[in-house]
């Protein structure tokens, strides 16, 4: 192993309380023309441990090393020390893995991660014993349904002080000032949190016992939690399928809060119990701490959120340091809430080249925090090159409340079922912005905000969107940051926006809407009566043309019998989507750099990682 050897710079920045700034390559620039700097990580250890469940001496009795390695990751997670890294090898870990502290600085960081090209999976969840009974004899069951409905009793010591399976989604229904529930939701904020898996898929959870008999693949838990029904999918007996019952609310989280410098790497986290926010405490959580490296691991089926990178508990003061995560590379899938949450502030935070799909499946969205990627009080932080598709009940990107100074870029976002849109942009006062991104098929708008000031959407395509390509909306009587909320000096330029219900809908005429391609595959806008309505877009265009779709490869293409036209160059937004440097005074209009039409354009494809 290499020797540690820090370099000057970086320890000059752990003597000064802060990590060194560096610049991404092309630079990157915020809405205030400064750079976005993150910090680098220096992966380099003074010690490593082992872990590998199925080595034949393993054990925690061990010295964690590969020839005695331990035999759970919690074992190392009690010992590493800022500098050290501990290494796992294949195998599905029950346990929650709570690092007992964190690193010092970048280059004295504690890793935790996957050994290359194993598949290491940490499971909220354990195997139900082969304790089940055929569930006869209650009022409302089918008389048909003996022999197909099956009964586990729930036994306390499976639990470990956290019975999902007697907990409902969310307790605090009145913890929320701005959040009254409505009748629909109900129901499923009252659900309890607990999971039942079928070899690796879920059954779907019922609200009455009585519906068990309707339909296979579903489970009811007894109100006190003291019990489990379930009916197969397929009807088979227990005995006759791989049946996994949560029992845990995380997967991989400290129990203190406020711990820095950490790496996660590799993993794949699943099958976790977690409640509805507030607090946030997602499968995998940071619980307010700052400085942590998250990439590469998989994230899936959790009931609530995947990963919380924020301030957790929005009760308590913010903490001395927030945010400077840099979140790259996971895939996180099949969340009942968020994909990646986290309230702020969120400073200096980067998250990028993530896959996001399918969130929000509880149907909750009135609840109002689902989405993809769902961050508050984003503060300088970026959010580019994420991959985020087929929301259902769910936003793709939603930057929430107070933002400051903060970037949504080169964002693909695909098939967004959702009552807002795409990218939703929410109750900022200071200068933000989205660009860059594509936006395709939402059963609401494309690029979404509302109650937000000096707002920059530019260069942005958005296509097949039922409601608004880009909807600029305000609620009066809202009130945000001590003021009734505005949507004023907002700034929508040189995007494209093709066969949306609407290109644009503007509720404030105190903004700037100009230089936009508004396409049509048949009829055209009228833009002339737009423009004399609105004084909007005096040098916009209107065209017809047909855009293509394919989302295998995630391929695009744009056929018109007439060039696009060229709209000024925008300071600060230096490449397209696909990282193609923008050149000259006057550039293509949308998200990208180079004429689109009659040609296939090959969509940001994400990096493989395993």
């Amino acid at each position: 192993m290499k020797p540690y050897l820090p370099t000057i710079s970086l320890l000059l920045a752990v003597l000064c309380g802060q990590a060194a700034e560096v610049s991404l390559t092309p630079p990157v620039f915020l809405p205030d023309g400064q750079e976005f700097k993150t910090w680098a990580p220096d992966l380099q250890f003074s010690r490593s441990y082992y872990v590998n469940q199925r080595h034949p001496k393993a054990s925690d009795q061990n010295p964690g090393t590969a020839e005695l390695p331990f035999r759970t990751i919690g074992r190392a997670a009690e010992l590493l020390q800022p500098g050290e890294r501990v290494v796992v090898a294949a195998g599905v870990y029950r346990e929650h893995v709570a690092p007992a502290r964190g690193g010092t600085g970048p280059d004295r960081m504690i890793s935790y991660e996957a050994a290359p090209g194993a598949e290491v999976v940490i499971k909220g969840s354990e195997l139900a014993p082969n304790e089940w009974t055929p569930a006869t004899g209650w009022r409302g069951l089918d008389p048909t349904g003996a022999g197909k409905i099956w009964r586990l009793t729930l036994k306390p010591e499976w639990f470990a002080g956290y019975h999902p399976f007697a907990l409902v989604n969310l307790p605090r229904l009145a913890a929320q000032d701005c959040f009254t529930p409505k009748a629909n939701l109900l129901s499923t904020l009252l659900a309890k949190r607990g999971l039942v898996f079928q070899d690796g898929r879920p059954l779907r959870q019922v609200k009455q016992p009585g519906e068990l008999a309707a339909a296979d693949g579903t489970c009811w838990a007894e109100w006190n939690g003291q019990a489990l029904c379930v009916r197969l999918r397929g009807d088979v007996a227990p005995a006759a399928a791989c049946v996994e019952i949560t029992t845990r609310e995380q997967a991989f989280a400290p129990r203190d809060y406020e711990l820095g410098y950490i790496r996660v790497k590799g993993f794949t986290i699943e099958q976790v119990a977690d409640g509805f926010p507030w607090p946030q405490r997602a499968a995998l959580s940071t619980m307010r701490g700052h400085h942590w490296l998250i990439e590469e691991n998989t994230i899936r089926w959790v009931n609530a959120l995947g990963m919380d990178i924020g301030r957790s508990e929005v009760d308590m003061d913010a903490p001395a340091i927030a945010g400077h995560h840099i979140v790259r590379r996971n895939r996180v899938s099949d969340c009942g809430v968020c994909g990646i949450a986290g309230t702020g502030p969120l400073q200096a935070t980067l998250i990028e080249e993530n896959f996001v799909a399918r969130c929000g499946w509880q149907n909750v969205e009135e609840y109002y925090e689902c989405a993809g990627i769902k961050t508050h009080h984003n503060h300088n932080t970026l959010i580019r090159r994420n991959l985020l598709t087929d929301m259902v009940h769910a936003s793709g990107i939603w930057m929430d409340y107070g933002n400051i100074n903060s970037r949504c870029s080169q964002n693909v976002v695909l098939n967004t079922d959702s009552i807002f849109g795409g990218i939703f942009l929410e109750a900022s006062q200071a200068p933000n912005m989205a660009d860059n991104n594509f936006v395709w098929g939402s059963t609401k708008h494309g690029i979404y905000q509302h109650d937000c000031d000096d707002l920059l959407i530019a260069h942005n395509f958005v296509g097949k969107a039922a409601g608004s390509g880009i909807c600029m909306n305000v609620n009066k009587s809202r009130t945000v940051m001590g003021r009734l909320a505005t949507a004023k000096r907002n700034r929508i330029l040189s995007n494209l926006i093709w066969d949306c219900g609407m290109p644009l809908t503007i509720a404030d005429p105190e903004n700037v809407s100009d230089a936009n391609v508004v396409a049509t595959s048949e009829k055209p806008f009228d833009l002339a009566a737009w423009q004399a309505k609105t004084g909007w877009d005096k040098n916009s265009t209107a065209v017809i043309l047909q855009a293509t779709f394919d989302p295998v490869p995630r391929s695009f293409s744009l056929r018109s019998p007439v060039a696009l036209p060229r709209v000024p160059r925008l300071p600060g937004i230096a490449q397209d989507i696909l990282g193609v440097a923008f050149e000259g005074d006057h550039v293509l209009p949308g998200a990208f750099g180079r004429e689109p039409l009659d040609a296939v354009i090959l969509l940001p494809q994400l990096p493989k990682f395993r």
